[in-house]
Formats: structure tokens, C-alpha cells, sequence
């Protein structure tokens, strides 16, 4: 009898231990890393007023991920002064120095507005010593192409090709916020981008934290209900631009 109940209790443990086994194998083929439901994506910006107006898109996003449906989460700083370059981000070190306090999953990059086109060796040169440092650390290095001044519009044509030129030679990937804003002041004469000669108002931003937002979760940013109070129409194609160009950009260019 004693033997029988041992051989019963046996076997009731190998039968747990494999239905929790399985419990295990099958909620870790369902963990998804990007699945920012799951955990928050970790993102550093760093750049300059570009990046940092009108609250900065580390704060755009954030309201995005909370306001999605279903909501994501994200952790996000930025460094950016105003008027900074990547030259000077590397020789003050507080840009480098943040990039290795942190866990990041994304280090955002952003030149100058005009710095890739004026002095494309200093643009390579940094570009290329923050993209190893992000990578050291685990971090995925990604390029804000920013937009044209206004009423320059050759500028964009020329900022895409040295953010391109520098993305293909160190392998990393550029969300292109300039197309966007190319083809907003194209196409919609209405709605101003920008708050002076160069930077953005706040639909300028939203376009461009648009643009982040699905380039990041490939979402349309409709997925979310944050809207910085800007009219529903004009929401509604800022929105469509953004979510077009990601795709567009991603087919052409895509890894």
C-alpha cells in the first residue's frame, strides 16, 4: 500500500512539474521584447531644440504611449540644448555619459538643422563615435533627419541624402521627419510648421513625435488618442502623413 501511494505521488509530480513546464515554454514564446505593453521601451534623445521644443518628443511620446489603445508604456529623456552639435555633445560628455548610466533601447541622434549639409566630415566623425558608444552598451543608434528652414526647400533634398549617406555607412536606421514636413508645406500651405525661420510649432512636433511613434511601434499614430489639442482634420492628416511615410520609407529603405 505504502508503495502504491509513493508511486501515485510520483507521478502526480512529474505530471505538475511538466504542465508548469509547459505553462513556462508557452509564456515565453509569447514575450514579445517589442511589445511595449509588456515593458517600456527605453528611448534617449539626444540633440538640440529640435528635438527639445514645445515640451520635446521625449514628452509627445510619452502622452502617445499613454493615450494608446491598448496602452504601451516608455521611458524617455532627452539631452538637448539649444543650438547644440553632436561635436559638442562628445566634448562636454554629459550626452555619453548618459547614453551609459542607463539600459537604453534606442539612442536617438539629431545634428544641427543645417550641420549635415555644412560640415559633413564633423557630422560622420561624431555620428560615428555615438553610434559605437550606444552600441557598447546595447542600445540601438537612430537618426532624426530634421526638416528644412522655411521657405528653403532644397534643403530637404540634401539633408535626406547626408542622413542616408551616414545611416548606410554605419548601419543604422533614420526616421525621415523631414519627408513629412516636406510634404505638409507642399500640400497644405494652411498649416504652419514652423514658430520662426526654423523651428517647429505644435504641429511641427506632433508631426514629427508622429513620425517616432510609428517608425518605433509600426502603429499608425490614430493608435493613440493624444492629440496636443490641434484641430480634428488637421490631426487626421497629420496623422496619415506620418503613418505613410513610415511605411513608404521603411519599404525603400528598410533593413
Amino acid at each position: 500500500m505504502n508503495f502504491l501511494n509513493i508511486n501515485i505521488k510520483n507521478r502526480f509530480i512529474s505530471i505538475r512539474n511538466l504542465i508548469i513546464s509547459l505553462v513556462l515554454v508557452s509564456s515565453c514564446s509569447q514575450y514579445n521584447p517589442n511589445d511595449y505593453t509588456q515593458r517600456p521601451l527605453r528611448i534617449l534623445f539626444i540633440g538640440n531644440s529640435l528635438t527639445h521644443y514645445n515640451g520635446g518628443l521625449d514628452f509627445f511620446l510619452k502622452k502617445m504611449f499613454a493615450k494608446s489603445n491598448p496602452q504601451m508604456m516608455i521611458y524617455a529623456e532627452k539631452i538637448a540644448p539649444g543650438g547644440e552639435r553632436l561635436s559638442g555633445h562628445f566634448s562636454k560628455g554629459k550626452a555619453l555619459k548618459k547614453i551609459k548610466e542607463k539600459e537604453w533601447d534606442i539612442v536617438v541622434l539629431q545634428e544641427y538643422s543645417n550641420g549635415p549639409i555644412i560640415n559633413k566630415e564633423d557630422f560622420y566623425k561624431y555620428s560615428k563615435i555615438f553610434v559605437r558608444e550606444s552600441r557598447r552598451t546595447g542600445a540601438k543608434p537612430i537618426f532624426y533627419m530634421t526638416f528644412s528652414y522655411k521657405d528653403n526647400d532644397d534643403m530637404t533634398s540634401l539633408l535626406s541624402s547626408s542622413y542616408l549617406s551616414v545611416a548606410k555607412e554605419l548601419k543604422c536606421e533614420v526616421v525621415p521627419v523631414g519627408i513629412a514636413w516636406q510634404k505638409v508645406i507642399k500640400n497644405r500651405k494652411d498649416i504652419n510648421m514652423y514658430t520662426d525661420f526654423k523651428h517647429p510649432s505644435k504641429y511641427g512636433t506632433y508631426l514629427a513625435a508622429a513620425m517616432f511613434y510609428s517608425f518605433l511601434t509600426n502603429k499608425p499614430p490614430s493608435n493613440s488618442e493624444f492629440d496636443y489639442n490641434i484641430e480634428p482634420e488637421i490631426l487626421v492628416y497629420l496623422q496619415n502623413t506620418a503613418w505613410e511615410t513610415v511605411n513608404n520609407w521603411k519599404s525603400n529603405y528598410g533593413k
